[in-house]
């Protein structure tokens, strides 16, 4: 999870993002951060709070 000042309980996670609020898009040549569909980048299952802040690296690429 990118952003730590506010933490989300496991419970209440996106499935999609896993609380981040954004997915890494592959696009051709380079891939971008965009904002979660499912959650609509809060990073909650309740869509509740703020969006949340977009990574700054890239995770497992």
């Amino acid at each position: 999870m990118a952003q730590s000042d506010r933490l989300i309980p496991e419970k209440d996670r996106c499935s999609t993002c896993g609380g981040a609020g954004w997915t890494w898009f592959e696009a051709e040549p380079d891939g971008k951060w965009i904002v979660c569909r499912e959650c609509i980048g809060t990073g909650r299952t309740d869509h509740k709070g703020r969006k949340r802040l977009r990574p700054d690296e890239v995770v497992g690429a």
